[in-house]
């Protein structure tokens, strides 16, 4: 399996985040961020249907519809964490997935438990404790340790969703061939983009407010990049499969999404580098319990 793949991918989230993130904060609402994004994920994994053969299978074409569909929760979630606070906090805590991606293996995939993997799973709770928890104590506001916790805690939900959409591709992506899942898989996605707007819909009298101007690029540009990559990362799995390996190198973006806000401002590793040292040994500490669990598998 090519293992540069999941690692550009891994950079290339960062920065689309990051894109995302500086549109919420001119003003882009965040369901219409989650739309974009959505739609941009469906024009990218289409083309899959021209260069790679499908064959007919029932179950996989469930599979397919069943992986949109977790796509979906996770994604909301993403975006909820993303809107919720900084892009360096969010994006580490999302490494939790590689641990999901291997626990779910296990039980759901019947692969054996090892000593090491479970030793993982408790290193990188403490490494989302520490991400979650630092910046609040660091400035001595409850508001913002509440904060932090808010954004972990959606990170965390979107994880636990998409270990279990990589989990699924992996299971049944092989039984339709990647061309006709991956397409039907986003497809899927697009078809359920329409619940985000559901209180606009249902509230009467009020318009929707267009995206505003200084939001664009940002919110646009990291749409784009960010339904580049996620294509990307399920091609991969559904093509190679190793759904804990791929993820092994993916889990870099929190690294990558550390090291940009720190760099280009926008956040608290920006504007306090007592923040950007925590955050950083936070995802270090996450990054060797996804080695430490992995290794023993």
């Amino acid at each position: 399996m090519p293992l540069a793949l999941p690692l550009i991918a891994s950079f290339l989230y960062a920065l689309g985040s990051w894109g995302m993130k500086l549109g919420l904060r001119r003003g882009a609402h965040p369901r219409l961020l989650n739309a974009i994004s959505n739609l941009a994920m469906a024009g990218w994994s289409a083309p899959l249907v021209i260069f790679f053969p499908g064959t007919p299978q029932a179950r996989g074409f469930l599979g397919a519809l069943l992986a949109g569909t977790l796509l979906f929760i996770g994604r909301a979630c993403a975006i909820r964490a993303l809107a919720k606070g900084d892009l360096s906090l969010a994006t580490p805590v999302l490494g939790m997935k590689t641990i999901f991606v291997a626990l779910l293996t296990v039980v759901l995939l019947k692969e054996p438990v090892s000593p090491g993997l479970m030793a993982g799973a408790v290193l990188s709770s403490l490494a989302v404790a520490l991400l979650s928890l630092s910046p609040g104590i660091l400035r001595g506001k409850k508001e913002s340790a509440a904060l932090d916790r808010a954004t972990a805690g959606w990170a965390l939900l979107a994880a636990f969703f998409f270990g279990l959409t990589d989990v699924t591709v992996q299971r049944f992506a092989k039984m339709l061939g990647v061309g006709w899942f991956q397409p039907l898989m986003f497809a899927t996605l697009v078809v359920l983009t329409p619940l985000l707007f559901a209180p606009e819909i249902f509230r009467r009298g009020k318009q929707w407010l267009p995206l505003p101007g200084s939001a664009r690029a940002g919110a646009l540009g990291g749409s784009v990049v960010i339904g580049f990559q996620t294509s990307l990362v399920v091609f991969v799995i559904g093509f190679f499969g190793h759904a804990t390996a791929t993820n092994v190198v993916y889990a870099t973006r929190g690294l990558w999404a550390i090291l940009l806000e720190g760099a280009l401002g926008g956040g608290s590793a920006y504007h306090d580098k007592r923040v950007l040292a925590v955050r950083l040994t936070g995802a270090a500490l996450l990054l060797a319990s996804v080695a430490l669990a992995v290794g023993s598998l």
